[in-house]
Formats: structure tokens, C-alpha cells, sequence
């Protein structure tokens, strides 16, 4: 069994980064395989699970998580392309977020969730699968006008905080796994597992190595 922490970074600490690093040391040493770094208003997850990783190689690292309202996925596989490249065992988590922290704190309307989730991820794994995407969702637009991959970057498995049966479903279908935030052993038999068990075993078209695209989901 694996066992995986998450390392604290925020107020009080004379330098973020430092603090980090010590943490993800202390796990590391304690035979902690994973360390998650949260996401919050404050310091980027993914940029500090780079320097994490590679400051601490016997560690996994992973950010948990990154919302996706007010993000762009070209721009979010750029980041976490380039933290694949550094640390080499990174996971990017991403989420939806609170409704009360979106439309209040960058202007964005918490509109559509479940189609801007599977659309943002339908175009991230596009960049990170093939170096290229040409989407034109309901949601969001996603083109990159050169290749996009990052030397050193690509696998980069996303797993999602999903925990409603659509957020589940989108989940099973797209990402490789999930994130279950404060749940116990009868709602992950009961509800999660199954969710994203018969997701994943739905029908779908692979692109590339890892990338699992709906039919009518596809990037035109």
C-alpha cells in the first residue's frame, strides 16, 4: 500500500519553498511515497511540486488540487508538462473548486460545471498526449498554433476531485483517477469506486497513449 501526505505551504513560513522541501524530506524519510501539495490563492501547486520533485526524487509528488475555473488547459499542460520534466513522478489534480471562490474572486461565471470539466479535460489531454489540440467546445476554445509538448514532460496523469455522479462519470471517462476529499471505506465501495469503474469501462475512442475521448467529444 501506498502512503501519501500533504505537505503545508502557505503563511508562517520564512520561505515557502524551503518549507516544502524539508517537508517533502521528513516524508520521504518516514517512507511517505507521496506528496501532495495544495492549491490555494497563494502559492502554485504545480510550479512548487517541480522543485519538490526534484529536490526529492524518492518522493511522488502531486498538486491537490487545481481548479479549473479561470484556467486555460493549454496553458495548464504547459505547467504541468514542464513540472513532469523537473520532478519526473508528478500528478496533476485538478477540480472544479467552490462556486464561492470563482465567480466572487476572478469574475468568472460558476456556469455549466460538468461540460466546462469535460471539456477542459478533453483539450488538456489532447496538449499532453499529442503536443497539439484544435477544440471548439461549448465552454472554452483550445487551439495551439504550434506544438506544444515539453521534452522530458509528457506522461502527465491527471486525476480529479470528483465526488457527484456526473463529476464521476466525466472522471472515469477522461482522467486516470480521483481524488475523493473526507471520504471513508463505505462511500468509496458504495458510491466512488463503481462510478468511475463503469465509466471507465464505457465506450471510447483512445487518442494517443492514455487520452480517452467520448464519441462526439472530439477535437475538431
Amino acid at each position: 500500500m501506498s502512503m501519501g501526505v500533504t505537505l503545508p505551504a502557505g503563511a508562517g513560513m520564512d520561505n515557502v519553498v524551503d518549507s516544502a522541501v524539508a517537508l517533502a524530506r521528513e516524508a520521504a524519510a518516514a517512507r511517505d511515497t507521496v506528496g501532495r501539495l495544495p492549491q490555494l490563492f497563494d502559492v502554485d501547486s504545480i510550479a512548487l511540486a517541480g522543485i519538490v520533485g526534484r529536490e526529492v526524487p524518492e518522493l511522488a509528488v502531486g498538486s491537490s488540487v487545481v481548479p479549473i475555473f479561470a484556467r486555460h488547459p493549454i496553458l495548464v499542460a504547459s505547467q504541468a508538462q514542464t513540472t513532469q520534466a523537473a520532478a519526473g513522478r508528478y500528478t496533476l489534480g485538478g477540480g472544479l473548486g467552490a462556486e464561492l471562490f470563482v465567480e466572487p474572486v476572478f469574475g468568472v461565471p460558476y456556469d455549466r460545471p460538468i461540460l466546462r470539466l469535460r471539456e477542459f479535460l478533453t483539450a488538456l489531454r489532447y496538449v499532453v498526449d499529442t503536443g497539439m489540440v484544435d477544440f471548439t467546445g461549448e465552454t472554452l476554445v483550445a487551439r495551439t498554433p504550434i506544438p506544444s509538448a515539453v521534452a522530458g514532460g509528457s506522461p502527465v496523469p491527471v486525476a480529479v476531485a470528483a465526488m457527484g455522479p456526473q463529476a464521476l462519470r466525466v472522471t472515469g471517462e477522461l482522467a486516470d483517477g480521483t481524488l475523493p476529499f473526507l471520504a471513508g471505506p463505505k462511500a468509496l465501495a458504495d458510491h466512488i469506486v463503481p462510478a468511475i469503474t463503469a465509466a471507465s469501462a464505457a465506450p471510447a475512442r483512445r487518442l494517443g497513449e492514455g487520452a480517452l475521448v467520448p464519441p462526439g467529444k472530439q477535437g475538431r
